[in-house]
């Protein structure tokens, strides 16, 4: 079994393969590798007896909250149960005649694109300069004419960040223009570098999606916000379905989200282990340069025996071949801790697993 759409297909993998579930390895979901906040499962539990009641009808607790850490107008927040119902709502919504997504991306730009009746145009930074969006790419996605734009920063699955010049670039192409952006910073906590959100929330053209599944560890909850002038964000909020959060999930977002020292904490060992992760899959294809909490690599013809071998071994890898601008041959690794990394390396290298030994 290979993953084509999503990565995180572990409870799948584990019937398929007979095992416990906490058995199998997931390199395929970027989720933080240090795992979940202290304390974080003490207070669910202690919550619980919230469940007997229904949530905040607008999630309105959870938008406070992300308020006061971020110092953002609270009418320029829009929590959300993930980031793909917004991405699909941004699409619905807006109905772009001429939208570009910058590639390689998400798949998921696409599918919500094409949902809403419309038809995605392509442009994809070269891979010669290791997939990085430059004012130039910028710029040719704005011979395309776009109504509305998506990528991401750092870019999935490339792990690039985007340089302030382009930004800036993105800028100069709404207020020009009148396009739309949405900037997917999912991982911007991994990379040590400062969200777009506040400019975000000042200029009208503008939209940040902004996860907190990944930081925190908690993707089976689901849980993100979406940023963006208020004027942008009020005919979303008016399409939001009531209770889009379930008890359990405000419970951690605002239990998570004052936590900043363990935010602060994450880039730094998250790049240690990106080292460790790189010089793991260095010898079996063509890394690319990442800032964020995973790798993508080029295996070539050798991709699918990889995923096999390694799938055999219950270790989840991210076949990258539907991100647009890539193809076969094309692995995305999330980076795990030091253990799951020194157990990838020998399932690479076809030693015994610890149990055959």
């Amino acid at each position: 079994m290979t993953e084509h759409r999503h990565g995180g297909r572990v409870f799948e993998a584990a019937l398929d393969l007979g095992v416990p579930w906490s058995r199998i390895l997931d390199f395929s979901a970027n989720i933080n590798p240090l795992g979940q906040p202290g304390g974080l499962r003490n207070h669910l539990f202690r919550s619980f007896p919230e469940t007997v009641h229904y949530p905040d009808v607008d999630a309105g607790s959870l938008t406070d909250a992300i308020a006061s850490a971020t110092g953002l107008p609270r009418e320029t927040i829009l929590p959300g149960a993930g980031s793909t119902p917004h991405i699909r709502m941004i699409a619905r919504i807006l109905s772009p005649e001429r939208p570009v997504i910058i590639c390689p991306a998400f798949a998921e730009y696409a599918e919500a694109i094409l949902a809403a009746s419309s038809k995605p145009a392509f442009v994809t930074a070269p891979r010669e300069s290791g997939f990085l969006v430059t004012p130039e790419v910028v710029g040719k996605a704005a011979e395309l004419d776009p109504d509305l734009l998506f990528l991401a920063n750092p870019a999935n699955p490339t792990g690039r960040l985007l340089p302030e010049s382009t930004f800036a670039a993105l800028l100069s192409l709404s207020e020009r223009t009148g396009c739309r952006v949405v900037l997917d910073e999912a991982f911007i906590d991994f990379t040590g570098s400062k969200s777009h959100e506040a400019a975000a929330a000042e200029t009208e053209r503008i939209l940040i999606l902004r996860s907190l599944t990944k930081i925190f560890a908690i993707p089976g909850l689901r849980l993100a916000y979406l940023v963006g002038h208020r004027e942008t964000i009020r005919p979303l909020a008016e399409q939001l379905e009531p209770w889009p959060l379930n008890c359990m999930a405000l419970e951690a977002g605002l239990y998570c989200i004052p936590r900043r020292d363990f935010v602060e904490a994450t880039p730094a060992r998250t790049a240690k282990l990106r080292g460790m992760l790189v010089k793991t899959l260095r010898p079996y294809g063509s890394v690319v340069p990442s800032d964020a909490n995973f790798v993508l690599m080029d295996a070539g013809e050798e991709a699918p025996g990889i995923v096999r071998r390694l799938y055999a071994r219950g270790i989840l890898v991210r076949d990258a071949s539907n991100f647009h601008g890539l193809g076969p041959g094309w692995l995305r690794f999330a980076v795990r801790p030091t253990g799951e990394i020194r157990a990838l390396a020998l399932a690479l290298a076809g030693a015994p697993a610890a149990d055959d030994a």
